[in-house]
């Protein structure tokens, strides 16, 4: 049974942590599938203004900084050329209709993700073509201001004006010497864990984890002892399915992030060896060795299928819908990452979304003018309301009416307002329960009074470290974000083994940084 083993496990962690003391060690599983270059513009179809009277742009031409201690943003006209893997005319219509409207156009230039895009990216600024704006990705900071992909936007924009103000904490912690290449105009939860509600009420566990949430009880300790309940049930029951982030948001929630890049004060900090990661890993160890750990990947679809795993680790937005939509009879809820005891504060990891100016783009005025755009249309209250309205609504329905041909940006109404009709549902819709809205909210409010983000920078090099710290070698060793939780691997084994390969990829980074002027 399950239980004996786990006392027998105890017994050896017991005994783990004895030898360390007296000792002198997508992004899932094939990749980064649900990082960063997963998230993807969230505007509404809520219209927004499109000028701010201390923006980064005038009202009368979208880009004459006179007066204001600004440089005039280049431009060769009213054309903006977009690098990506997706057509923002089709993508992100509600801006372009804006974008439009202030006399600009879109060109779309098509390429693939992944380490395709850093080289098709390249490969137009060697050849004086560059595009004008491309996508937020992982490697997009420190990786790719260090390959001078991209060009600094303090000279054009003043982040102290309310447009960007709100957000520039976040747009600071992407900053290196001082200057911006990355001004992020979103804020979205981090990693979460998703669980089956509806499951805990089956099983009679009265124990439910958003409650402790809500009380200020959600710790790690909490979440272990719900699991051991849940996992007494039957010796093919799980606790947590982890998935390619593993540790990282766990250790996240210390206050200490596995890899920093204070590009402030251009360091790049390699925290293997701090005692709260040693902790983190410590205590997630514990979990797969106390076999409460399923470590075989399943999708947000199909992991609570069965009814036998209690948590799932996943990027919140994809994760629930998918999770939800797999499952429309049961209620799938969501709770932060628990909070470590014993930090100073609630620690959350965070997710950014936003664009950057290649270098040697053209026309940096019509890439300035869609950032803005994009950034009032986060900011905009009506937007905001309307985004709820929309993700708490039991039903939604497609702008455009099949009888009249008439679209209403309304989309929660059943009836179109011109001809009576019945509006066409949208069958992909999960309504998300209001308390869990708010709780999405907060996770992506840069202001919170209950969170303290922190973004972890581990992967935002090469992706033979990301491969390093989510799969390890060939062989599935050296995984050092996933040995302890998947594996029950010590980590102390891991970090002395890989601290000088992981120092290794990190040192030219370093290097580099140092020289940055």
């Amino acid at each position: 049974m399950k239980l004996k083993k786990r006392i027998l496990c105890g017994l050896l962690t017991t005994a783990l942590a004895v030898s360390t003391v007296t000792g002198c060690g997508d992004p899932e599983a094939s990749g980064n599938s649900e990082s960063k270059n997963d998230t993807t513009s969230s505007t509404t179809s809520q219209s927004t203004s499109s000028t701010d009277d201390n923006s980064t742009e005038s009202k009368e031409d979208g880009g004459d900084n006179s007066g204001s201690g600004l440089a005039e943003a280049p431009s060769n006209g009213t054309v903006m050329k977009w690098l990506g893997y997706y057509d923002l005319n089709t993508d992100d219509k509600v801006i372009v209709d804006q974008f439009e409207d202030a006399g600009y156009s879109v060109e779309y230039i098509a390429t693939q993700s992944g380490a395709v895009y850093f080289e098709k990216l390249a490969q137009l600024i060697s050849s004086g073509d560059s595009p004008d704006l491309v996508r937020y990705e992982w490697m997009s900071f420190p990786h790719g201001v260090t390959k001078n992909l991209y060009m600094p936007l303090d000279n054009y924009v003043d982040l102290d004006s309310p447009t960007w103000s709100g957000v520039k904490p976040t747009i600071e912690s992407f900053n290196i010497g001082g200057k911006h290449y990355y001004l992020p105009y979103q804020v979205n939860p981090g990693v979460v864990l998703l669980y089956n509600k509806t499951a805990l009420e089956d099983e009679g566990i009265s124990t439910d984890p958003f409650e402790l949430y809500q009380n200020g009880e959600w710790t790690w300790d909490a979440w272990k002892d719900i699991m051991i309940e849940w996992c007494d049930l039957g010796d093919d029951y799980y606790g947590i399915l982890p998935t390619g982030f593993v540790a990282m948001p766990f250790i996240i929630s210390t206050g200490t992030p596995l890899i920093d890049v204070d590009g402030a004060n251009k360091q790049i900090i390699n925290n293997m060896k701090d005692a709260n990661v040693q902790r983190c890993q410590d205590f997630l160890q514990s979990l797969a060795l106390e076999e409460l750990v399923q470590p075989e990947y399943m999708d947000p679809a199909t992991v609570f299928a069965d009814g036998k795993i209690l948590f799932a680790e996943f990027g919140l937005d994809w994760g629930y819908t998918s999770a939800q939509q797999a499952l429309p009879e049961k209620e799938i809820y969501f709770v932060p990452i628990p909070r470590d005891e014993k930090a100073d504060a609630y620690y959350s990891n965070t997710d950014t979304f936003g664009y950057l100016v290649p270098a040697g783009a053209q026309n940096v005025k019509a890439a300035l003018k869609y950032m803005e755009l994009c950034r009032l249309a986060e900011i905009d209250p009506e937007n905001q309301d309307a985004a709820k309205d929309e993700a708490t609504a039991d039903a939604l329905f497609y702008p455009k009416c099949p009888e009249c041909g008439v679209s209403t940006p309304d989309k929660t109404l059943e009836k179109c307002p011109e001809c009576n009709a019945d509006r066409r549902p949208n069958k992909k819709h999960v309504p998300m329960p209001e308390e869990l809205y708010d709780l999405k909210m907060e996770l992506k409010n840069p202001e919170s009074e209950e969170f303290k983000f922190l973004f972890d920078d581990c992967f935002g090099f090469s992706t033979e470290l990301t491969d390093m710290l989510q799969i390890g070698d060939a062989e599935g060793q050296g995984c050092i974000l996933g040995g302890p939780l998947k594996s029950g691997e010590s980590y102390t084994t891991l970090r002395d083994s890989y601290f000088g390969t992981v120092e290794g990829y990190l040192q030219p980074y370093r290097d580099i940084i140092e020289n940055m002027q």
